[in-house]
């Protein structure tokens, strides 16, 4: 397939579960406020989880980022520069995703329980994946 064939077909692709996201959304969401908060030492926990998670990603990124500069330093290839911007938008959400950042601006963790830490502890695992194979 042709790279503008197939960056169309994924375009479209987008389009359509955007599409699909938001009609989900809109039928099967409940109203705000229509369910219960859980008790606030759990939202606690998991906001302290959330944000600790979310200092461990930023410390992993760290590292990561001097890896791939020094690589693009020396090799100067699209592939290392393409990891470095993945890694500055890994930066990007773990900044954005710290509980203190959104207190920060006037917002508050809601019910969302241990889906509240999923996506950073995701975000961990594939960190420590990239950081143990930069090392080789």
């Amino acid at each position: 397939m042709k790279k503008n064939t197939l960056l169309a077909t994924m375009f479209m692709a987008m389009i359509i579960a955007a599409l699909i996201g938001y009609l989900l959304a809109a039928f099967l969401l409940p109203p705000p406020h229509s369910t219960p908060l859980p008790p606030p030492e759990e939202m606690q926990l998991m906001v302290t989880l959330k944000t600790m998670l979310s200092f461990v990603n930023l410390v992993l990124i760290v590292p990561l980022l001097i890896i791939y500069v020094g690589i693009y330093r020396e090799v100067q290839s699209k592939f290392t520069s393409g990891l470095i911007v993945v890694i500055l938008v890994f930066a990007l959400y773990a900044l954005a995703s710290n509980p203190l950042i959104h207190i920060l601006f006037g917002y508050y963790a809601s019910g969302l329980g241990p889906f509240t830490i999923l996506p950073d502890a995701f975000t961990t695992v594939a960190l420590v994946v990239l950081f143990n194979l930069s090392l080789e």
